[in-house]
């Protein structure tokens, strides 16, 4: 039973909550471990279809527990990618890396590895609560879980080198408005936002999704001549996969699918 989140499922949607309000849900690696656990048992439920991270309390999560950060100091290189990389940097990569559509419900202050990990998701709707600070350089470190890679990615290199190098906040409507988050609600809105996302993608077809993602992230670091041979192989196997049949059947038919 896991200590640091709440685990629930709700017909096809995985919830992890992230359950330290007490302290803005800060990062430990046994918090973070228990979400890479959460995250292989989704994957392994065929029940489950897509998968929602969120908060409790005020704040999604405000990055590394200072008792934590503070212990950093004292250890050794190798001790720190023992603690830091194995925990956080895998807690990060199981996100990214999760076969199912990921969506990030941001209730509130997503900070240092907090934003890390919503980068990570697939989708990230937000409250208008929400902010997102790379919040690294004041600790004279920088964003190790992804931040780096993704960001700029997603925001562009101008606005990720203004808010890694100096630290900058960005709140709920000014990350809509450079492509950070999909959308901005009340906050009483949130997760029943996010679950109506979730159940979207729960409806899609799998294998096709967890392609998609796959490709998605590929393209990034790929090249076009690379990921259209990537296309032909992935493309190949949905084609002869039920959901394919059942989706043209459904146009045909004037209906909605039932993928398997």
């Amino acid at each position: 039973m896991p200590q640091y989140i709440k685990v629930d499922n709700n017909g096809a949607v995985g919830t992890i909550t992230f359950n330290r309000p007490e302290v803005l849900n800060a990062f430990t690696p046994e918090l973070l471990s228990e979400v890479a656990d959460a995250l292989n048992g989704f994957e392994n439920n065929a029940e489950i279809r897509s998968v929602v991270l969120t908060g409790s309390g005020s704040s999604f999560s405000s990055g590394g527990d200072v008792d934590f950060l503070e212990k950093l100091a004292n250890l050794t290189p190798v001790e720190i990618r023992e603690t830091v990389y194995r925990y956080f940097g895998e807690a990060a990569k199981r996100v990214k890396l999760c076969r199912l559509p990921t969506v990030a419900a941001v209730n509130g202050p997503a900070v240092g590895a907090g934003c890390e990990i919503s980068l990570a998701c697939d989708f990230r709707v937000a409250s208008e609560k929400a902010m997102f600070k790379e919040a690294w350089i004041g600790l004279g470190c920088v964003p190790p879980l992804g931040g780096m890679f993704l960001l700029p990615r997603i925001v562009g290199l101008t606005k990720a080198t203004e808010m890694i190098m100096l630290g900058t906040k960005v709140d709920a409507e000014e990350a809509k408005r450079i492509g950070l988050v999909n959308s901005v609600v009340p906050a009483n809105e949130l997760l029943d936002t996010a679950m109506e996302l979730a159940q979207r993608l729960a409806r899609a077809p799998r294998y096709a999704i967890g392609v998609c993602k796959e490709g998605l992230r590929r393209g990034m670091e790929s090249t076009l001549a690379a990921e259209w041979e990537f296309n032909i192989y992935a493309q190949s196997m949905l084609l002869a996969d039920a959901d394919f049949a059942e989706g043209v059947a459904a146009f045909k038919e004037k209906r909605a699918p039932s993928y398997k």
